[in-house]
């Protein structure tokens, strides 16, 4: 056994070592199901339960908080599960009114701790948790230590807001379309907008450097033309592409991509192209690559050559003479 189920199982021991947990038949209605205080996992299906406790029962109970309307401290699942079987009572170990809550939040961890590892959201609510209810640093940090959760200052901070974020963000934290630092960029903006680039990364599939491209194109846009996020995003250009059932996920990625940079800097937009219109009529070949100054600004170009012996770059030097005397140099140096 490793020191992390080792110190959880030492949590559970300690919160029910001290006679603070009775089993009691507690009548489904005198459960809140709506008091989440408590509640660590993201999952909410059910299905996966449902034979099993069919057929065998609650091999291990629920356990509730002490006091009327018992809120649920371990085993939201389970009890969502015998719901839809129609059970109208339940066996749960119930803890003392006078329980301390800091204790309370540690069992919930380890409850979901012990049995898999906590994915990205269900760590922040963890760390929440015991933000919410420890007395002071040392021993929240002593009880995230002993419970396997992050206690570095480089990272606990940033994870323990994943959980006060829009739901849209949380699920697409979930299902990796989006990481941390994303997530709390997002966080950062209008729940409106957030939600419509959540919408955008996902339909596109796009990484986390074409993401922050997207995202900076959009926030600059809305700003020079004054502007929303989901209102770029709703506009008929952008989700006719999105919409086609003619063009793949990559060619949709490129022309969406190409349509914000062109609204976002049409001047450098309209040189590329005329650019690439030039240097195709130059027919440079594989083994020659002309490289225009960046953003079209200045006039240094450079060209770099790929040769593999004297023949190949004599070829090159005949191909250069023709470039020189080519009218589409002219048109490109001459902008």
């Amino acid at each position: 056994m490793d020191s992390k189920s080792s110190d959880d199982q030492n949590v559970s021991r300690d919160i029910s070592s001290d006679d603070t947990v009775r089993y009691h038949a507690i009548s489904m209605d005198d459960i809140d199901a709506g008091d989440l205080t408590y509640r660590i996992t993201t999952r909410s299906d059910v299905e996966d339960l449902l034979g099993s406790i069919q057929k065998i029962g609650l091999i291990q109970p629920p356990v509730l908080a002490g006091g009327s309307g018992h809120a649920i401290v371990c085993g939201f699942r389970r009890i969502a599960a015998c719901r839809k079987l129609g059970w109208t009572r339940i066996t749960a170990r119930v803890l003392e009114k006078t329980t301390d809550r800091f204790k309370i939040a540690q069992l919930s961890i380890a409850d979901n701790a012990l049995q898999r590892s906590l994915n990205l959201v269900e760590t922040s609510r963890a760390l929440k948790l015991l933000d919410d209810f420890g007395s002071d640093d040392q021993q929240r940090t002593e009880a995230a230590r002993a419970l396997g959760l992050p206690i570095s200052p480089s990272i606990a901070p940033a994870v323990k807001k994943i959980c006060l974020l829009p739901l849209p963000i949380q699920k697409s934290v979930l299902n990796d379309s989006i990481n941390l630092s994303m997530a709390l960029e997002l966080g950062a903006l209008e729940p409106l907008a957030a939600e419509g680039l959540v919408r955008l990364f996902e339909q596109l599939k796009v990484g986390l450097n074409k993401q922050r491209e997207l995202l900076l194109l959009l926030k600059e846009i809305a700003e020079s033309e004054e502007a929303t996020i989901p209102h770029l995003i709703a506009e008929k250009s952008l989700q006719k592409i999105l919409k086609s059932v003619e063009m793949d996920r990559a060619v949709k990625r490129q022309k969406v991509r190409s349509y914000l940079r062109q609204r976002r800097f049409p001047a450098i937009t309209k040189a590329e192209t005329e650019y690439r219109k030039w240097v195709k009529q130059l027919k440079l070949g594989s083994h020659i690559n002309l490289t225009p100054p960046k953003d079209f600004e200045g006039n240094t170009f450079s060209m770099n050559l790929r040769f593999n012996n004297r023949r190949e770059l004599s070829d090159l030097n005949k191909k250069i003479e023709e470039i020189i005397q080519h009218p589409a140099l002219g048109k490109i140096l001459d902008r």
